[in-house]
């Protein structure tokens, strides 16, 4: 590039930028292999390295030379990966000095903060909506629980650049509100909130924005995820009155469970909630934010290829894979899974 004079003015490409997307597999036999560190996870000998590179950069060069569609086609994919590098350092920059000023003077303005600084009792819920955040603010413990609505779907990550992402003000506020930066500026030490719950709506669009918002932590803040600071929050989606006695389901088996232990002769009435704005703020402490009787999932990595895998496939931009997953796994899921 810079021999054909291929960079445009103010563009500095770096090795990583040329790097980025690229896959390879090159099978070498080494009579004698030297690993780098305990995990033995990169070769460590020099003369390998410099056989490789005598070997692919003249035909490397030449293939170039050959085929300019696919050479100028490289050449703007890196220039689009330094662009994008540069914007993302921008916005990090811009975060983590938000973040670093202050605690309290540029926390996002939506933001109902606890009073209680120790991330060991702090606790942040991610509402879906106003109308369920203003419910979330009624009914959570002030002191160790702070409410931050989201408005609509949040990016997709899976499909976004680190610039896009950090340009998207929904994530952005979850960034500052966290405290503890993003990809290379990430430090946990940092994080205000010992644990994060995604507190979506109980039906399927409330659980593609919680997979949205999973995506947006396994790609951005996999530190926070692997340490088991993320939560899914598990509101019911029936409230059930039988006789003098309340009951909440999360979803159609629990509530036929109920149904099914009541006494024969038993009234039931049954409430479906569209959304978390339906609850009042009591019916949210007492199901979903009460310490003492909610239900939660905590969010782990059993196989980090795995995840990525899945993550990829169905979040990708690969319609393909993702119909082939969604074929494999049809069989395994009813029609209720399936929301259809």
């Amino acid at each position: 590039m810079e021999t054909h004079k291929l960079t445009p003015k103010g563009v500095k490409v770096t090795a990583d930028d040329i790097r980025e997307g690229l896959v390879a597999l090159l099978s070498v036999y080494v009579e004698e292999p030297q690993f780098q560190g305990q995990t033995k996870d990169r070769l460590n000998n020099p003369e390998v390295t410099a056989q490789i590179e005598s070997s692919v950069r003249t035909a490397f060069e030449q293939w170039l030379l050959n085929n300019k569609t696919a050479a100028e086609s490289i050449i703007a994919r890196v220039i689009i990966s330094s662009r994008a590098r540069a914007a993302s350092r921008a916005a990090s920059q811009q975060v983590s000095r938000k973040t670093a000023v202050s605690h309290r003077l540029n926390l996002p303005g939506k933001l109902a903060d606890c009073s209680s600084t120790n991330p060991h009792d702090s606790e942040l819920f991610l509402v879906e909506g106003d109308s369920a955040g203003g419910n979330a603010k009624q009914g959570r413990d002030r002191k160790t629980q702070a409410i931050l609505p989201l408005r609509g779907k949040v990016l997709n990550a899976e499909r976004a650049s680190q610039a896009q992402i950090l340009g998207n003000r929904e994530l952005q506020d979850i960034v500052s509100a966290l405290g503890c930066g993003i990809g290379k500026d990430f430090d946990i030490s940092k994080l205000r909130y010992g644990r994060v719950f995604l507190l979506m709506d109980a039906d399927s669009d409330g659980h593609h924005i919680a997979t949205l918002l999973l995506t947006f932590f396994f790609r951005m803040l996999p530190g926070l995820v692997k340490a088991g600071h993320v939560f899914l929050a598990q509101p019911p989606l029936y409230r059930l009155d039988i006789g003098k006695q309340v009951h909440w389901a999360l979803d159609d088996e629990e509530r036929d469970r109920i149904i099914a232990d009541a006494p024969g002769n038993a009234k039931v009435e049954i409430s479906r909630f569209k959304g978390l704005g339906e609850m009042t703020a009591d019916e949210l402490r007492e199901t979903t934010l009460d310490k003492t009787r909610r239900r939660a999932l905590r969010v782990m990595i059993d196989g980090e290829l795995e995840a990525d895998r899945v993550f990829n496939e169905l979040m990708g931009k690969d319609p393909a894979a993702r119909y082939q997953f969604i074929m494999e796994q049809a069989p395994a899921a009813d029609a209720i899974e399936l929301d259809v």
